[in-house]
């Protein structure tokens, strides 16, 4: 875009506009670069200035650390068996690495059910939590010790049909402890696993984006129910994570490096394609919406700029062998053939009765993408929905303020709009398809990684807006600290409320650290250690936010995008 007295940026290079608000990029369609800093990008070497300090390996550790530990919390803060569907996940992954990739097939290959042979102590199918389960005011100390026999017995798994890539890397810790504590460490190689997808989309960040704000969207993209699903055997937390980092490094890519891609910033794209294409049924579904609307909003030139790259053709070949992969196990396996809800559906069943239902169901949705617990009998405190709800709405409302000022920002809108619509259709179209065959089968985490990419792709378009660059940085700053603290006093009040309901129940007293159950660490040590490892998230993006801002200091105030060195400063 060209405008009188241009913008200088970084990466791809500087927007000019036109009073006209035309835009206008050179080449292949990239955006102008200046000095030493077009050498740089095209080097794929992040020019000195930008905000970046020594972005190499300590910081990704760092981001690992720290992500690590929001899951981890939860691992342990959630009695065994107590979240969705981790009882059949559990012999899934036990069995995958034991060398049953899918198990015996159960009546006919349409059937869901699979049947495997595992260790006792991972063959539960959900009488451990019986006691407590779908009864949010019963405390979890009802549940019975998990058994110790490690004789191999068979069990039946509706997940057995499921690509086995999860579960062949969470499921390694159950060969070496057969017994409870191999559970929980199962837990805590999906978080890890988990936290790495995470922790790279904050390194992408730092390392090659000059939108420091960014790092706040992939905090609001992990909601409770992220880190919730992350800490324990379920391969939503997987596809999730997997979700966040292509959202944020291809959001990175296609909007800010489309002229000269650095191979670093390519291969973490094409690698979060990759694994997020393996994760569960619909990843692929979700794989080509999400490119899609990341190349919506770069637009046609950009997208060929980037298809003009040699580092990006490579990927394709390997992107291309996942994607074939993965639909011909979903096609072979039957992987989308579900068990039937148990959910009443309005009869007669006619397409005016069935869509009304339907739709009914997606404030619960809504609510579950945030955060509900357990098995889905544990909602989060208002407050948790209130903050969530506020900051990413913020984000989805400066996107569509913006769109009035010309082409391009109304194309961006648009994209953005179309997102945060088919998070809301889909899941409707999706189950009236099966209705009549499955009844209303879907939950809020289905449909998440999706969700995520609306406040990341938010934040991608606009937060390089001119408006950004005119304040002051204090007040950019402040705004990102404000984000923070706002969903880091939801994710808090959260983990509270889930921690407080095994303790003592829903209808139990506030003061839960003396109830009839506790997690392997003590109630106030998962307390205090929730608190801590989400307070130093918020403060390490607030930390961020404000090396940004030391950083550009020799631009227009607040302004968001990298200084250019000048021709006699070394590169590198």
């Amino acid at each position: 875009m060209t405008e009188t007295g241009a913008e200088t940026g970084a990466g791809a290079g500087a927007e000019t506009e036109t009073g006209a608000g035309a835009e206008t990029e050179t080449g292949a369609g990239a955006e102008t670069e200046t000095g030493a800093a077009g050498a740089a990008g095209a080097a794929g070497v992040p020019p000195r200035g930008r905000w970046r300090p020594a972005a190499g390996g300590w910081v990704l550790l760092a981001c690992v650390v720290v992500t690590f530990a929001n899951f981890a919390v939860w691992s342990w803060a959630t009695p065994l068996f107590a979240a969705p569907d981790e009882p059949t996940q559990v012999a899934r992954a036990a069995a995958v690495v034991r060398g049953e990739l899918v198990g015996a097939t159960v009546g006919s290959d349409r059937n869901a059910f699979t049947s495997v042979t595992v260790p006792a102590v991972f063959a539960h199918d959900g009488p451990l939590v019986t006691c407590f389960q779908f009864r949010p005011d019963v405390p979890a100390s009802c549940e019975p010790q998990v058994p110790t026999s490690t004789r191999a017995v068979p069990v039946e798994t509706y997940v057995g049909r499921y690509p086995p890539l999860y579960y062949l890397i969470v499921g390694l810790p159950s060969l070496v402890e057969p017994n409870a504590r191999g559970i929980y460490l199962m837990r805590l190689m999906s978080a890890l696993l988990d936290a790495v997808l995470v922790s790279l989309a904050l390194f992408a960040v730092v390392r090659w984006s000059a939108k420091p704000l960014l790092l706040v969207a992939v905090m609001a993209a992990a909601s409770p129910m992220a880190w919730f699903l992350g800490g324990v055997v379920n391969p939503s937390g997987f596809e999730i994570a997997a979700a966040i980092c292509l959202w944020t490094t291809g959001a990175i890519l296609v909007l800010e490096h489309a002229a000269a891609p650095p191979p670093g910033l390519v291969a973490l794209v094409a690698g979060s394609l990759c694994v997020f294409l393996l994760a569960r049924p619909l990843s692929p579904l979700w794989c080509a919406i999400a490119v899609a609307v990341l190349a919506a909003t770069a637009g046609w030139r950009r997208v060929r700029a980037l298809f003009a790259n040699r580092s990006v053709l490579w990927t394709i070949p390997p992107v291309a062998a996942c994607g074939a992969v993965a639909m011909g196990w979903i096609v072979e396996e039957h992987s989308l053939d579900l068990t039937p809800s148990t959910a009443p559906v309005p009869h007669p069943e006619t397409f005016t009765r069935l869509v009304p239902a339907i739709v009914a169901h997606t404030p619960l949705w809504l609510e579950e993408m945030v955060g509900v617990f357990g098995w889905l009998d544990t909602f989060s405190p208002v407050l948790t929905y209130a903050l969530w709800g506020a900051v990413v709405g913020a984000f989805v409302v400066f996107v569509w303020v913006r769109a009035v000022r010309g082409a391009s920002e109304a194309r961006e809108a648009v994209a953005v709009g179309l997102l945060v619509l088919a998070v809301v259709v889909l899941p409707v179209a999706i189950v009236y398809s099966q209705v009549h065959r499955l009844g209303i089968v879907w939950q809020g985490r289905d449909i998440m990684p999706l969700a995520v990419g609306v406040p990341i792709a938010a934040v991608a378009v606009a937060g390089g807006d001119r408006a950004l660059r005119r304040w002051n940085g204090r007040v950019t700053l402040w705004a990102g600290a404000a984000a923070c603290t706002a969903l880091g006093a939801a994710g808090v009040a959260a983990f509270f409320e889930a921690l407080r309901r095994y303790a003592v129940g829903v209808d139990g007293p506030i003061d839960f650290l003396s109830g009839t159950w506790h997690p392997p660490v003590g109630s106030a040590a998962a307390l205090a250690a929730a608190f801590v490892s989400v307070a130093v998230l918020a403060l390490g993006v607030c930390f961020g936010i404000a090396r940004a801002r030391s950083s550009n200091s020799g631009v227009p105030p607040g302004s968001l995008a990298p200084r250019a060195p000048s021709r006699t400063q070394r590169v590198g």
